[in-house]
């Protein structure tokens, strides 16, 4: 009996290891599935504002895709403008002179998922398959596509929005972790991001999405980000959305079975119960749900007492928003010619537990200041209460923080 069951788990790890994703260099149809998104959002005046952010499709193998994933982040402004109705903009670029309206389905803030369709499905790209990361793949090479403005502007290219156009970086999963807070799951790698890659696909070798890439940190040139796949699934399940497993079966269902693999898998535990009759385990107990936090009573807002900004206000959704000259990188931006206001200035969170402002200075060269005229420290987080105003280099660059 105990030869039997040595063998049945020298079986077991024969088949894990056989199931294990095999690694290889970047797969070029992962290009196949990406698309360059274009949002815009009128401000009080009614003038347009601008922004962009990369997306991937997903769908049934084999089949015209018409759904495509992406950051909350990248269309914000669209939904807070009120979407189309507000006079919101939102459209897909397959090319530099093809563009095609795109609608929101479902977004989740703390999360920065959104989920975007195409009035029909489209020949001009193909679906992407999905796979959740495992924790042994610590140290495993990935790659991270995307459309980043700062290659645009570094260097003028003939066309900026096709598939051949997109830059993909090259890293290794450094950590996997859970966000406080928001219990979001996180992939933590060194693969370069930048403005604009938000929402594009983090893939494994085999073109294998296993997050989305959504941000960089502050104080470590070398830490991004993206949002696992296990994010992404619940949503496009709860849509009855179609999506292909990297193991090649589509689905539209919470309860997922991986073919011959799963099959193999339920075949093995059942031999395992039989043969082992081990004594049934006694079942662990419910886990207690943690009390939410309270949440202010409104909506945290960022206010621009600027002359050039006409009153202009940036509400705050569990995203950190940056303030300075750079349109790539910044929600709240500056004119170019602003005296005292750095390209990436500083950087305004609000803390929903400890109900308050967290202002952090990005390093910035006139420097960013209380409204006493302390100056804050660079990468030094300062928590402010609501109804706090600061200013960047000069008080004519003031900021009102509020909950409204």
């Amino acid at each position: 009996m105990r030869k039997f069951r040595l063998c049945i788990v020298f079986l077991l790890a024969a088949f894990l290891v056989g199931a294990a994703p095999a690694s290889a260099t970047f797969d070029q149809s992962t290009l196949d599935g990406i698309v360059l998104i274009y949002t815009g959002a009128p401000d009080s005046s009614g003038a347009m504002s601008y922004w962009r952010g990369t997306g991937f499709f997903v769908g049934a193998q084999g089949e015209d895709p018409q759904y495509i994933v992406t950051n909350c982040h990248v269309v914000e402004e669209f939904i807070l403008a009120g979407k189309a109705l507000g006079g919101g903009e939102l459209y897909v670029m397959f090319d530099e002179d093809v563009q095609e309206e795109a609608y929101l389905v479902d977004y989740d803030y703390e999360k920065d998922i959104a989920l975007l369709k195409l009035s029909d499905p489209t020949d001009q790209r193909s679906a992407l398959s999905l796979r959740e990361a495992e924790e042994s793949e610590l140290g495993s090479e990935v790659y991270a596509v995307g459309y980043p403005l700062a290659a645009d502007l570094t260097v003028q290219s003939v066309t900026s929005a096709s598939k051949s156009d997109a830059t993909v970086t090259t890293g290794s999963i450094s950590r996997f972790l859970t966000e406080s807070g928001t219990g979001r799951k996180l992939i933590q790698t060194d693969a370069a991001l930048s403005g604009g890659n938000s929402g594009g696909p983090l893939t494994d070798g085999n073109g294998a999405v296993i997050g989305v890439n959504t941000a960089g940190s502050n104080l470590d040139q070398n830490l991004f980000y993206a949002v696992s796949v296990s994010e992404i699934i619940p949503m496009l399940d709860r849509n009855n959305i179609p999506y292909t497993l990297a193991a090649g079966q589509s689905s539209s269902s919470n309860l997922v079975l991986y073919g011959g693999i799963g099959a193999a898998a339920v075949i093995v535990i059942i031999v395992l119960a039989v043969v082992l009759r081990r004594k049934k385990k006694v079942p662990a107990a419910a886990p207690q749900k943690a009390p939410e936090p309270s949440k202010a009573a409104g909506t945290p807002v960022i206010r621009s007492m600027s002359v050039q900004h006409g009153g202009m206000v940036v509400q705050l959704h569990h995203q950190p928003v940056q303030v300075g000259r750079d349109s790539a990188t910044c929600r709240l931006v500056f004119r170019d010619n602003t005296p005292g206001v750095s390209s990436r200035h500083c950087q305004i969170f609000f803390d929903e537990q400890a109900q308050a402002f967290v202002v952090t200075d990005l390093g910035s060269t006139y420097g960013t200041f209380l409204a006493g005229g302390q100056r804050i420290a660079p990468e030094s987080p300062v928590k402010l209460p609501p109804k706090s105003s600061i200013y960047l280099g000069e008080p004519d660059n003031t900021l009102y923080l509020d909950v409204e």
